[in-house]
C-alpha cells in the first residue's frame, strides 16, 4: 500500500495549522522533559498514549500537519513526494520505544 493512501480519502474540510516547524529542545531541556516523563509513567495506574502520523515520518512515511504533511502540501496544490511502501518502512526509535513501554507494563494502551 503506497504512502498516497491521503490523496484517495474523503474530503475534510477543517485540517487545523498545517506547515508548522518542528520544535526541538536542547539536550538539558531534553533531559528534564524525559526524567519528568518517566516519573509520570511510574507513578500512573494506567497510561493511554494517542499518538499520531508524525512518529512515523522518521521512517519515510509522511505526516499530514507538518511542512512536508500530505493536508500542507495539499494547500499548496502539490503531492507527496516519496517511493516508500508502507510494507518497506522500517519501525521507528518511537515505534520501539512504545512496544518496550507496552511490554514493561508502563503503557497499558497505544491509539494512533
Amino acid at each position: 500500500m503506497s504512502v498516497d493512501y491521503a490523496s484517495r480519502l474523503s474530503k475534510y474540510e477543517n485540517k487545523g495549522v498545517c506547515g508548522v516547524e518542528e520544535v526541538f529542545d536542547n539536550p538539558e531541556k531534553l533531559r528534564e522533559k524525559v526524567d519528568l516523563l518517566c516519573s509520570l509513567l511510574k507513578a500512573a495506574k494506567h497510561v493511554v498514549v494517542h499518538t499520531g502520523a508524525g512518529i512515523s515520518t522518521a521512517a519515510g512515511i509522511p505526516d499530514f500537519r507538518g511542512p512536508k504533511g500530505v493536508w500542507t502540501l495539499e494547500e499548496k496544490g502539490e503531492k507527496v513526494k516519496t517511493d516508500i511502501q508502507f510494507e518497506d518502512a522500517m519501525p521507528t526509535l518511537t515505534h520501539r520505544a512504545l512496544v518496550m513501554l507496552v511490554e514493561a507494563g508502563l503503557i497499558k494502551y497505544v491509539i494512533s
